[in-house]
């Protein structure tokens, strides 16, 4: 079995708050997929974008030591299994799969999380959720999820609307499945309230919803208020947080 990967490392999840299903503070180990179907306008990947332009994946060498070797791509399913059981400190809450976009994948996927289930580690799934079908094929071995809600202002593609019910409708079988799941919008100056009071309509009942601003941060703090409001007006003020790209701010990865 073959993936096209990025990296492999050690660090802390420093995404989604302190809503249900996420993994925010804990540490896991990381697997980028190298690959993505979007463009979105704030991608902080954006050299991974291209699959076929990643000639080579990294693992880090030694946990949270920020030192690399490197391997040509497609990597092999055994090399990737061995880099993350020799970053295995012990204390790792989950294996997150990232990317890109990983359910691109699917086959290579959901043999490594199987393969990392076996060896009684947690799989946490880190995707933008607009191929629920995908997604179906993995939901059964996925503990917990962050899928993205596209805002328009993402311009990750040009029917948006459309990508906001398939991302929708992969929660949902996430849900189904059984794994801890919460929705992840990241929120520009151009996001509209309007839009985000549709995304809590169809998240109701459903998922909870992060919050984040684009980095870096431009977006004034009372308009973020607002869109927090009318978020929580919607799913319940238990039901919505904010997040933060915090791994940034402590200068890891």
């Amino acid at each position: 079995m073959k993936l096209v990967l990025a990296e492999v490392f050690n660090s802390w999840q420093g995404e989604g708050g302190s809503l249900p299903g996420s993994a925010f503070g804990r540490r896991q180990i990381f697997v980028r997929f190298a690959g993505c179907d979007l463009r979105c306008g704030w991608c902080d990947s954006r050299e991974y974008i291209d699959a076929s332009r990643v000639s080579r994946w990294r693992y880090e060498i030694e946990p949270f030591t920020g030192r690399f070797e490197y391997k040509p791509n497609p990597a092999n399913l055994e090399d990737v299994i061995k880099a993350i059981l020799h970053l295995d400190t012990g204390d790792i809450h989950s294996i997150s799969y990232t990317g890109g976009e990983p359910t691109l994948q699917t086959r290579a996927l959901r043999a490594l999380m199987e393969k990392m289930k076996e060896l009684g580690f947690d799989n946490f799934l880190e995707t933008h959720g607009g191929l629920p079908e995908a997604i179906r094929e993995v939901a059964d071995i996925t503990d917990y999820a962050s899928v993205d809600i596209k805002d328009e202002s993402a311009k990750a593609i040009k029917n948006w609307r459309e990508l906001v019910l398939r991302e929708v409708e992969s929660i949902r079988i996430l849900k189904d499945a059984g794994a801890e799941v919460y929705a992840k919008l990241v929120v520009t100056n151009e996001t509209k309230l309007e839009n985000v009071r549709w995304y809590a309509e169809l998240l109701k009942g459903l998922a909870p919803l992060a919050i984040q601003p684009k980095e870096p941060i431009d977006i004034p703090m009372a308009r973020l208020m607002d869109i927090y409001r009318v978020a929580a007006e919607v799913l319940g003020k238990k039901n919505v947080g904010l997040s933060f790209q915090v791994h940034k701010y402590l200068n890891v990865l």
